[in-house]
């Protein structure tokens, strides 16, 4: 007797516990994106009128047999690392007509993912379980700046006049904003060579246009850089510093506004506001002080690149060009011709004195000399002549860089001689020429001449 009671309390206990785990309904929410994964990721959207459509599937299992509703609540807006956050029409969804077997779809037309609470499906009468398909989309054109951006959405399972609890699912969604903006350079001819030349007015300077279109969404440069120094067919260079650069016409950004020297050194030669708006201004080349520049034609690559934010690409390559017209002249002052002339000459007067600035302007590089050629002596115009004897010749130095030859006074030759010889490098320079004449006792007074002819030439 004593065993069946202990026995039917066992059952009455075992029936007891298995009662509620019986009696407790099967009520439960999954967000799954549809290929695969636990994140809603939608790779790289561009800024334009791009779009692009994800698909999440959204189960529900109950056997409560009371009505249940999902809502959709954006917790956290696609956002950036600086708090920048999308725009509510960029964010959209819509739940797929047909992919539901029982309840009703309450979001058939494309509607923004907010942060208010957003009823996306409700059940039939009896709670039955169900399934459906929710489609997200990105969709340009984007107004923040590139970058990644992550956000989070939260769905509620909630039953309809139930005290059941309601449960939740969490959906990580991540995105990356790529610009969708181009950078243009050209020259003003179209082609692909700035040319400047020195023989011509119009050749002084040489544009390049650059058209900066689209949203940047952030600050950006444009750099440029030399490939090498501007080098002739033959070898020789020309220092980058023959060329400036100025940037005209900005509205937005700031650059380079005053002539600057080319470098060999990157630089940026603009800088766009900080939100990066589109722009178009104008880079000016000029030859900068082209007669003292080295004769030649010189040639280099001008390279261009952009730099932003986690962003470094180059944009375009142009040939720089540089024509250097040769430089090779003598400017006598004053200008006699070839007569070195004393006026009214008497017997028994001071030593008579005429001086002459020579200045040469060269930029071929090579050495040169000057030299005097002298075809008679002094003689007036009735045939009486002063000996050559009696007048010499004297150099004096105005900044001079070359050397000179007639430091102290000589006799003045008939024929050529050697009044000057540059430095190595054929610099331009200049100097000074002093002729005296010391009038004989027997001098005949009157007008003497003689004449002198100066010639350059490489040596």
């Amino acid at each position: 007797m004593r065993k069946l009671i202990i026995g039917i309390i066992a059952m009455l206990l075992s029936t007891f516990s298995i009662t509620p785990e019986a009696a407790h309904a099967a009520f439960s929410l999954s967000v799954t994106p549809y290929e695969g994964g636990y994140d809603l990721r939608f790779g790289k959207a561009i800024f334009g009128t791009s779009r692009i459509d994800k698909e999440v599937r959204v189960a529900i299992t109950s056997d409560s047999n009371k009505q249940y509703r999902v809502i959709q609540m954006l917790m956290m807006p696609l956002t950036n690392a600086r708090g920048t956050s999308l725009p509510q029409n960029n964010f959209l969804v819509y739940g797929v007509r047909g992919t539901n077997k029982q309840g009703t779809m309450n979001i058939v037309q494309e509607t923004p993912v907010f942060q208010g609470r957003t009823i996306l499906y409700t059940s039939n009468q009896q709670g039955s379980a169900d399934s459906f398909i929710l489609a997200y989309s990105l969709k340009g054109p984007f107004s923040v700046p590139a970058g990644s951006y992550q956000g989070r959405i939260t769905f509620t399972l909630e039953p309809v006049g139930s005290s059941e609890p309601p449960v939740t699912a969490v959906l990580n969604v991540y995105a990356e904003i790529e610009s969708q903006s181009t950078i243009e350079i050209t020259t003003h001819t179209g082609g692909k060579y700035i040319r400047l030349n020195s023989a011509r007015p119009d050749g002084l300077t040489s544009d390049v246009l650059v058209s900066a279109q689209g949203n940047f969404g952030s600050q950006f440069r444009i750099l440029q850089s030399l490939m090498q120094a501007p080098q002739s067919q033959t070898g020789e260079t020309l220092a980058p510093e023959a060329v400036t650069l100025q940037v005209l016409d900005l509205k937005r950004g700031s650059g380079i506004t005053q002539p600057s020297p080319l470098s060999l050194r990157q630089e940026a030669v603009y800088v766009s506001d900080s939100s990066g708006t589109q722009e178009s201004f104008t880079i000016r080349y000029s030859l900068s002080e082209p007669q003292k520049q080295k004769a030649g034609k010189f040639r280099t690559t001008v390279k261009y690149l952009m730099e932003g934010q986690a962003t470094y690409k180059p944009l375009e390559s142009l040939d720089l060009e540089i024509e250097i017209e040769r430089i090779f002249d003598l400017i006598i002052t004053p200008s006699l011709g070839s007569a070195i002339e004393f006026r009214n000459l008497k017997p028994r007067v001071p030593p008579q004195s005429s001086e002459v600035l020579i200045e040469i302007r060269s930029n071929t590089g090579k050495p040169y000399q000057i030299s005097q050629e002298v075809t008679s002596e002094l003689v007036n115009k009735e045939g009486v002549t002063i000996p050559l004897r009696n007048f010499t010749v004297k150099e004096e130095s105005v900044a001079t860089k070359g050397t000179l030859k007639f430091l102290r006074p000589t006799e003045l030759k008939m024929g050529s001689s050697t009044l000057f010889v540059s430095d190595h490098a054929g610099s331009a320079d200049k100097f000074k020429v002093i002729y005296e004449l010391d009038p004989p006792p027997d001098l005949k007074a009157g007008d003497y001449a003689t004449h002198v002819t100066y010639s350059i030439s490489e040596i």
